[in-house]
């Protein structure tokens, strides 16, 4: 690739039309090339946050033997597009991700959060494939169009998150009002699927009596979370509603909270605003911090490294809570210091690797060493791209040291430091 790239420079600076050297070749750039229709175009397809679509393409005439790189666009109308990743961008048999296609098509219509998003129903889409020579954009030719004639999208836009705080502070209702949206804590805006809520809250007087619920389906018993701890002399699982005294130490109250319909109550508040902040990140050992005052929540979030240094265990509950990393503030900057095993097992020295912003199950990682799943060789200090999917960063020799991890989110890289 290096050399056909200088070879190209070189042709650019001709006019990519002629050379001295008759032998060498004349690089023309094709005005299409061919993406062929899939044989369910004309079927019902409703995209799904796992799924994808399968697409095949010819290979533009360069004039000579040239490896492209692929992508593709989509469109409502063919004149308005959205760019979309190919999962194998080196190959001209690719998929696309069905979310991203469903969040192009947010887009394309203006649609930015839950309040504007409706649902269309099926309708046509189009798509064309997209190939160049280098990154840069060397080469670019566009494909014809494609329709599929009757594709479902959904609302694919990442919105921060929220829970209700239900009591006599604001509602106690169990639909959603004017009153209680005004009674969310929300996700931050640089945490979207952290589970980690917060807000600010002005509480009168004796009315400082509440619980917090996940979701309002007009069931008083569906989704309702409480103290989790001893307070009051609750002493055993209740299906309340407890009123458990809470009381501030230093103007700040810490507690667990389990599903219950037990209510936190400050018995002798005396009005004015509360901070909280709900982390239900781990649902085996969810916290919630109230603070007298306004305060700019300051939360940390985490990302999990998920490999044979937890054992492979399944990437859910408590299993990764030694292998967190944490962004102190939500910087997007990701750090963690591990204490590696001194084998691991019949991987040997080698630390298998990626990472994951939330513990659901197996499957793609936020951050993997390779889209289509294929392991990557990684040496310490060295700071390597991440991508959504399976491959693993394989660093040998990490067995027995303490080996600190730098996941910056931000641009996408992770670095591995061997500190001993």
């Amino acid at each position: 690739m290096k050399k056909l790239s200088i070879l190209l420079s070189a042709l650019a600076i001709v006019g990519l039309s002629a050379c001295d050297d008759d032998k060498t070749p004349v690089a023309n750039i094709p005005e299409t090339f061919t993406l062929n229709t899939p044989p369910t175009a004309e079927q019902y397809y409703e995209l799904t946050p796992g799924g994808t679509i399968e697409f095949t393409c010819s290979q533009p005439d360069y004039g000579f033997v040239a490896p492209a790189i692929y992508s593709m666009e989509v469109s409502l109308d063919k004149e308005n597009v959205q760019p979309l990743a190919s999962n194998s961008p080196n190959s001209a048999a690719f998929t696309v991700n069905d979310a991203d296609i469903a969040t192009a098509l947010c887009v394309l219509r203006g649609v930015d959060s839950p309040d504007n998003w409706t649902d269309p129903g099926y309708v046509p889409i189009y798509f064309r494939a997209v190939a160049q020579l280098t990154a840069e954009g060397t080469g670019l030719v566009k494909s014809n169009w494609v329709e599929l004639k009757n594709v479902k999208g959904y609302f694919a836009i990442p919105t921060p998150g929220f829970i209700y705080l239900v009591g006599n502070c604001s509602e106690w209702s169990m639909s959603e009002t004017e009153t209680l949206r005004n009674w969310r804590l929300y996700e931050s805006d640089k945490a979207i699927g952290s589970k980690i809520y917060s807000g600010v809250f002005n509480i009168p007087a004796g009315k400082a009596l509440f619980r917090f619920y996940t979701e309002l389906d007009g069931n008083w018993d569906s989704f309702s979370y409480g103290p989790a701890n001893n307070h009051g002399g609750n002493a055993v699982e209740s299906d309340g509603a407890y009123n458990i005294e809470c009381a501030f130490t230093d103007g700040v109250f810490e507690d667990g909270v389990k599903e219950t319909k037990d209510n936190f109550n400050f018995a002798s508040w005396t009005g004015g605003e509360m901070t909280i902040v709900v982390d239900m990140s781990n649902p085996d050992a969810m916290t919630v911090t109230i603070t007298e005052g306004a305060h700019e929540p300051v939360v940390t979030d985490y990302a999990y490294m998920v490999g044979n240094n937890g054992g492979w265990a399944a990437p859910e509950g408590s299993n990764y809570d030694d292998w967190r990393l944490a962004d102190e503030g939500q910087t997007g900057v990701y750090t963690g210091t591990f204490q590696m095993p001194a084998d691991f097992g019949a991987d040997a020295d080698v630390l298998y690797c990626r990472f994951y912003q939330t513990l659901a199950g197996w499957g793609p990682a936020q951050w993997s060493a390779d889209a289509s799943g294929e392991n990557v060789p990684v040496s310490a200090g060295v700071a390597y791209p991440t991508f959504p999917g399976e491959g693993c960063f394989q660093m040998a020799g990490a067995a027995g040291h303490s080996v600190t991890v730098t996941l910056d989110s931000n641009n996408n890289e992770v670095t591995f430091t061997i500190n001993d």
